[in-house]
């Protein structure tokens, strides 16, 4: 019988909601950030310079929510947004000393946080957790682009 407590869906969405919380209540909130604003930095701390797409790539998040997050931070001084020289449409964004200052503290706290929630595993079966999550999300990655295949199968046979 199916058990949804105990379905991986059930299991991977509480907990990933529950790291997120306790995550943004313990450390985000002292440094006046928001989760989303954390994955921008922390990108832009590995990327230095990036157009907004492929910010949007790096960071999982849509164009539309990124573009408004990113209009907050560069109020806060996080981030600058300039206009690309060979593409006048393209916006390039980088963070600014104040933002990857930022970044790197948002960087160790999230360490600690990680080696906290992980300390009952030990090193390997972390490493192991990490990569049996990146092949389920390759496989939901491939899931999507089927149905969205399928979609696109059904409307042009139906044009």
């Amino acid at each position: 019988m199916f058990e949804l407590r105990s379905s991986l869906q059930f299991l991977l969405n509480r907990t990933g909601i529950r790291m997120a919380d306790l995550f943004g209540a313990r450390d985000l909130t002292r440094f006046g950030v928001t989760l989303s604003m954390y994955r921008v930095l922390t990108a832009l701390n590995r990327e230095q310079d990036v157009r907004l797409g492929e910010l949007a790539d790096l960071t999982d998040m849509e164009v539309s929510t990124l573009s408004r997050l990113i209009g907050s931070m560069q109020a806060r001084r996080l981030v600058s947004r300039r206009r690309s020289g060979k593409d006048a449409r393209a916006v390039r964004i980088r963070a600014t000393d104040q933002g990857r200052a930022l970044a790197q503290k948002l960087i160790a706290a999230a360490a600690s946080y990680e080696d906290a929630v992980t300390a009952s595993l030990g090193h390997r079966q972390v490493l192991e957790l990490k990569r049996m999550i990146g092949q389920i999300g390759e496989s939901i990655e491939a899931l999507k682009a089927d149905l969205e295949q399928g979609r696109t199968r059904r409307r042009q046979s139906a044009a």
